[in-house]
């Protein structure tokens, strides 16, 4: 068997593991997209874990710098200059049914709108039996992102009194 044919095998192999209860947490995002506008509340963002493991999680929070355009252009937040917006905690773990609220802390108003993408993946491990009674522990790592889109607008201009 080819190892593109392994790889596929043992990939249904965890999906069908995964979908029939055999233990994996599930990562469940409360929206994907959040419009943060100044002078309004911050929405929130709950992570949720609807599995019946602890669930891994690492964030990754990137500012698109071409909004619109194909291919986009990511610059991950400890590369931009001045980030208006920072996401925590960037790594987390959820127990079976626990909820988590991320904080997301405006730190500078833009001066024109700001795409972020915050990008969720869970760290699965995922143990395979062989057929010989005995058990095969082989590492198998299923790399999915969950994304959220926050649309972070510039401070109204023109203001009367000014």
């Amino acid at each position: 068997m080819n190892v593109r044919r392994q790889r596929v095998v043992w990939l249904a192999i965890a999906a069908f593991h995964c979908a029939n209860g055999w233990g994996a947490g599930i990562l469940k995002l409360s929206r994907t997209d959040l419009v943060m506008e100044p002078g309004k509340p911050v929405p929130e963002l709950w992570v949720e874990n609807t599995g019946n493991t602890p669930l891994f999680l690492t964030m990754e929070q990137q500012l698109v710098a071409n909004p619109g355009a194909t291919p986009e252009q990511r610059v991950p937040i400890g590369e931009t200059r001045h980030p208006a917006l920072l996401v925590q905690p960037g790594r987390l773990v959820l127990a079976p049914g626990q909820k988590y609220r991320m904080t997301l802390k405006v730190l500078d108003v833009p001066a024109r709108p700001q795409v972020w993408r915050l990008t969720f993946r869970p760290r699965e491990r995922v143990e395979v039996n062989g057929e010989g009674g005995g058990s095969v522990t082989s590492p198998l790592f299923v790399n999915v992102g969950y994304g959220v889109v926050v649309y972070q607008m510039p401070g109204r201009s023109g203001k009367a009194g000014e």
